[in-house]
Parts: C-alpha cells; sequence; structure tokens
C-alpha cells in the first residue's frame, strides 16, 4: 500500500516491475464512509438515535475517548489493567466520557462489566455497526484500541490513538 512497503519488498528482492502502490483501501472506503455520513444529516440523526438505543446519550460538547478491545493477547491480567486504566481517567476527568462497544467474548465482557460498570462517565454499549463506529470516531477527541484497523483508521481522521498492544502487524 505504501512506499515503505515498496522498500521492503524490494528489499527481499521482488522485482521492481512486479511491485504496484495501490494505497490502503481500508482508508479509501473510511473517506468514503465518512463523506456519506457527512453529508447526510438524516443517516446522522439515524446513528444518534441507534446509540441512544444501545445506551450512549451523546450530548454536544462532551469529549469523547473511544475504546475497542478484543484481541486475544489482552485477555486476563491485560484486560484487567486496561479496565483499571479506564477507570483511573475516568474518576480523574469526569468532563469527559469514555464510550466503550464491549467485544462479545465472555473474555472481554467478564473483566470490562465487573471493573467498569458502575461508573458514571463510562458507557458500556453493545458493539456498533460500521457507520455507527465511523460516526463515533469522527466524534471522539482520543480513540484507546487493540484493534489494528482502528490504529490505522484513527490517525487517517486525525484523531491520536493509544494502541494496547505490545507488537502490532501494522508497523506504519
Amino acid at each position: 500500500p505504501t512506499k515503505a512497503s515498496e522498500r521492503n519488498l524490494l528489499a527481499e528482492n521482488v522485482e521492481l516491475e512486479n511491485v504496484f502502490i495501490t494505497g490502503n483501501t481500508v482508508i479509501d472506503a473510511l473517506f468514503a464512509v465518512v463523506k456519506k455520513i457527512n453529508l447526510s444529516k438524516e443517516i446522522q440523526k439515524t446513528i444518534y438515535g441507534q446509540l441512544k438505543e444501545n445506551g450512549y446519550n451523546y450530548e454536544q460538547g462532551r469529549n469523547i475517548i473511544l475504546v475497542t478491545g478484543h484481541r486475544r493477547e489482552n485477555f486476563g491480567k491485560g484486560f484487567i489493567r486496561i479496565c483499571e486504566a479506564l477507570k483511573s481517567i475516568a474518576e480523574q476527568n469526569t468532563e469527559i466520557d469514555i464510550v466503550y462497544p464491549v467485544h462479545l467474548n465472555p473474555s472481554v465482557q467478564k473483566p470490562v462489566f465487573e471493573l467498569l460498570s458502575n461508573i458514571k462517565n463510562i458507557y458500556l454499549i453493545k458493539p456498533l455497526e460500521y457507520l455507527q463506529f465511523i460516526y463515533l470516531m469522527e466524534k471522539s477527541f482520543f480513540i484507546i484500541t487493540d484493534s489494528g484497523g482502528v490504529q490505522e483508521e484513527a490517525p487517517s481522521l486525525g484523531k491520536p490513538v493509544s494502541v494496547m498492544r505490545d507488537t502490532t502487524e501494522r508497523p506504519e
């Protein structure tokens, strides 16, 4: 997708005529969805209503930290540490909302709901559809994730992101 990827292939002795820089199709799709959402007040209203039904009532002017977590490498102590950090952030910053669409895996749900359920400014909601999630990414001022895709998408939207992983398959 990038010049850096091209250099890596060339370093592995792949012939230049066999290398084509295509760009990142995930990011192309992301921008297409953002454009669709931004052009349609009806889509925005629908997404807002779906979020409200899902447990999050977005208030204009409140900063949002969007959280995703599902990676197997974080199961157990990793999710406990993540939840403790989120709890600390929420308690020290009551003027922000932390919105966490919780993955359906019981290894994620158990620690998340046990440690974060009763914190006023943490919203543990059901997993979101893509349009809803992108809408929330756009509204967020910071994103915390262990997702490979989100760690690419967030900076593409100009959002700072903290990646909750020791290593990543997406170094760029």
